[in-house]
């Protein structure tokens, strides 16, 4: 189904949904999205979200290249099964592994960059296009868990949610994907349940 809202409604429910927040590869992973009682909806599907998943990201959109949701979705899949396994405490299982490691395999140089942190050495791939976006997604997810932070992908407790985040607490303790949505209703069914024994 497509979305026939205004572009900056569109816009705004990308944000509003929880994207554009902490890394691409949690982005894409979420756009298959619970809402919270169970109903499923792949925002892959709808062809507005993709421009904002773009724009927000900084990548430059492909003009002559149609959006490769099929590749796109595989790798949503790995970094879904990867989170999942991070989640649990688990190494990313094999299959994983070999799509991301197919996605990362692109052809470029290493180049040195002066940012505002100073000097920082990146990966520049030969090409544009779908296949430098889907190597910068995969990367965005090996950076997040190659500094020793894995600990903190976390997927939302609520079953009929599984949203996936990066836990920024001090102690990692964080457990809802929003404690005013899904954690709030935890514990509404918290208290009824002893207010009925």
């Amino acid at each position: 189904m497509q979305d026939k809202s205004s572009p900056r409604k569109s816009e705004y429910n990308f944000l509003a949904h929880g994207h554009g927040k902490t890394a691409p590869w949690i982005d894409l992973v979420n756009s298959q999205e619970w809402d919270t009682f169970g109903r499923l909806t792949d925002h892959l599907n709808n062809p507005a979200w993709v421009p904002y998943f773009l724009r927000q990201w900084h990548f430059a959109s492909p003009s002559r290249e149609p959006a490769p949701i099929a590749r796109l979705k595989t790798l949503r899949a790995a970094l879904r099964k990867g989170s999942e396994a991070l989640f649990r405490g688990k190494p990313i299982p094999p299959p994983e592994l070999r799509v991301l490691n197919d996605v990362l395999n692109l052809r470029g140089k290493q180049q040195l960059f002066q940012r505002q942190n100073g000097l920082r050495i990146e990966f520049v791939p030969d090409k544009s296009g779908w296949r430098r976006i889907q190597a910068a997604v995969a990367r965005s997810f090996v950076e997040t868990i190659a500094d020793g932070q894995s600990a903190r992908v976390k997927i939302c407790r609520n079953d009929d949610c599984r949203w996936v985040f990066y836990d920024q607490t001090k102690g990692k303790t964080r457990c809802w994907c929003s404690s005013k949505s899904c954690g709030n209703r935890e514990r509404v069914r918290r208290a009824r349940a002893r207010d009925h024994h």
